[in-house]
């Protein structure tokens, strides 16, 4: 995984080298700026009217992830359909994640604009099972936590048209590699994590399109995204039995190839007065089938990650702005529920 990291690291500084270059071109030449609409899409993070010119906005988040999960394991084979050799355990999973996150946006022209984001993810699982075949009356309580830095991303977002509504907005974001990966954290001899990691472990590249369309006082939003992840090897840790019957330990090189993510949302946003305003969205996400050494595993399956979200902001003044979000989970896949608070301040 050092190569991707490494590549994902190299990216990032150009993306920083080109904004310190725009900020310092940008000082000689001062242009008007153009009429823009006033939005509330910044409550969901969708890709909305972009930084002016000149101004970069230093966002502040902070997010608490809720999920819970009930499942059975059997570790062990099947002689007949009604006899099962092995040990079979039934866990009931509460996870935690809080994320707290520095963005900086900074607008190249009023048409572009590139962001960074520094994510630190504190992770906490408390997992409650019970050994259904080995007589035992009682469910152990087992607490796995994790914290690291995330994985860092950058994005360029572009304004397609200004003068007519609806808008729109390309945008096209790098995730990379620089949180824990599932690989790097040591696991058990049930294949459970011991520590829990912080990141994916695959960079990822995600273009989007987003439509902005101001009906006063109110404002639909629509975005659709598309994220690759990039395969890459792995190495797995295996147990085999040498020539004495003993265990050993061995490594093996796996390519895993996770499965992409097809992304749509939409809401709408509306107005009360100038310093408050308030929203409501539907997202979905389906995320494809992984694939391990280019085949896919007869117990992979699509994901569908459905959500309602709402949220609020408010104009503290002209330059800062909160915005609290809540998710709640419509599907199983999806999280339950997730609440968020951003702080977005803008330096001229």
């Amino acid at each position: 995984m050092s190569i991707f990291k490494l590549k994902s690291l190299i990216v990032l500084l150009a993306f920083f080298s080109v904004s310190v270059a725009a900020e310092e071109s940008s000082a000689s030449n001062k242009n008007e700026k153009p009429k823009r609409v006033q939005t509330v899409a910044d409550i969901l993070e969708q890709p909305g009217v972009l930084t002016p010119k000149g101004s970069f906005v230093l966002d502040t988040s902070l997010s608490y992830t809720q999920n819970s999960s009930n499942s059975v394991s059997v570790v062990g084979y099947t002689v007949l359909p009604s006899l099962i050799i092995g040990l079979i355990r039934a866990s009931d999973i509460d996870r935690t994640t809080l994320t707290l996150g520095v963005s900086g946006r900074y607008g190249i022209t009023n048409r572009l604009e590139v962001e960074a984001r520094i994510p630190w993810v504190y992770r906490s699982d408390s997992i409650s099972e019970r050994d259904l075949n080995s007589g035992s009356n009682q469910a152990s309580l087992r607490t796995v936590d994790g914290s690291d830095l995330g994985d860092i991303e950058a994005a360029f977002k572009y304004q397609i048209n200004m003068q007519e509504a609806p808008y729109w907005i390309g945008s096209l974001r790098f995730k990379s590699t620089t949180g824990k990966s599932p690989y790097d954290v040591p696991v058990n001899n049930l294949n459970d994590f011991e520590e829990l990691p912080t990141g994916s472990g695959f960079p990822s590249i995600e273009p989007g399109i987003s439509m902005i369309m101001p009906i006063d006082p109110a404002v639909i939003f629509m975005n659709f995204s598309y994220i690759w992840n990039i395969k890459d090897d792995v190495e797995v840790d295996i147990t085999v039995a040498d020539e004495d019957g003993q265990n050993a330990q061995d490594i093996r090189v796996d390519t895993i190839d996770l499965g992409d993510t097809i992304g749509f949302s939409a809401g709408m946003g509306f107005a009360v007065n100038p310093k408050f305003s308030f929203s409501i969205g539907l997202s979905h996400k389906t995320i494809l089938k992984s694939k391990i050494n280019g085949s896919t595993a007869t117990d992979a399956k699509l994901l569908q990650l459905d959500s309602l979200s709402f949220g609020a902001n408010y104009a503290v003044d002209r330059d800062t702005t909160i915005n609290i979000g809540a998710t709640a989970g419509l599907t199983a896949d999806a999280p339950d529920f997730q609440l968020s608070v951003r702080v977005p301040y803008t330096l001229k």
